[in-house]
C-alpha cells in the first residue's frame, strides 16, 4: 500500500514538473511567435506603403524626364507574382529606391522637381520605419528559432508547428543623409 502511495505522488509529481516544462516553454515560444508575426505585419505594411511611394516617384520621373527605368518593371512583374515574398519584396524595392537616387543625381532637372523630393522625403521616413521593424523582427525572430533548436521546445514547436524563419538583412540605401 505505501509503495503503491509513493509510486503514485512519484508519477503525479513527474507529470506536474512535465506539464510545467510544456507550459513554459511553450509560453516562450507563443510570445516571440507573436512578437514576430507583429513585426511581419508592420514590415509588409511598410512594404505596401513604400511600393506606393516608389510608384509615385516613377510617375514624377517619367514626367519630367521621359525616360524609362528597367527596374520600375521587374518591381511591376515581381509584384505581380502571387507567392512573392517579402524578403524578395523588400530586397527589389530597395535596389529601386537606390536607382531613384541614382537618377536624381544624374539628371538635375528631375532633382530640382517638389513632387519628386516630396516623394523622397517620404521614402527617408519609410527607410527609418522599415529599418525598426526589420531590427524589431530579427531580434524577435533569433531569439524564437534559438528556442526552436533546443529541447524541448523543438518537440512543443513540432507539435504546435512552429518553424525557423530568415531574417532580415538590415541594408541602408545609399544617401539617406541625403538633403532633399
Amino acid at each position: 500500500m505505501q509503495t503503491t502511495l509513493i509510486v503514485l505522488f512519484t508519477i503525479i509529481i513527474i507529470i506536474t514538473i512535465m506539464y510545467s516544462i510544456y507550459i513554459n516553454n511553450y509560453g516562450k515560444l507563443i510570445y516571440y511567435k507573436i512578437r514576430v508575426d507583429k513585426a511581419e505585419k508592420e514590415i509588409e505594411t511598410e512594404l505596401e506603403n513604400r511600393y506606393s511611394l516608389v510608384k509615385q516617384a516613377e510617375n514624377a520621373i517619367k514626367k519630367s524626364a521621359r525616360i524609362e527605368i528597367k527596374e520600375f518593371k521587374e518591381l511591376d512583374d515581381l509584384k505581380e507574382k502571387n507567392s512573392v515574398s517579402p524578403i524578395e519584396l523588400d530586397n527589389k524595392l530597395t535596389e529601386v529606391i537606390n536607382t531613384i537616387y541614382m537618377v536624381q543625381d544624374d539628371y538635375p532637372k528631375i532633382a530640382k522637381k517638389k513632387d519628386l523630393n516630396v516623394v523622397l522625403s517620404k521614402l527617408n521616413t519609410s527607410d527609418t520605419n522599415i529599418l525598426a521593424a526589420k531590427s524589431f523582427y530579427n531580434k524577435n525572430n533569433n531569439s524564437l528559432n534559438e528556442l526552436l533548436k533546443k529541447f524541448p521546445s523543438k518537440l512543443i514547436a513540432r507539435i504546435k508547428n512552429i518553424n525557423i524563419q530568415p531574417s532580415y538583412d538590415i541594408k541602408e540605401i545609399i544617401d539617406t543623409d541625403k538633403e532633399i
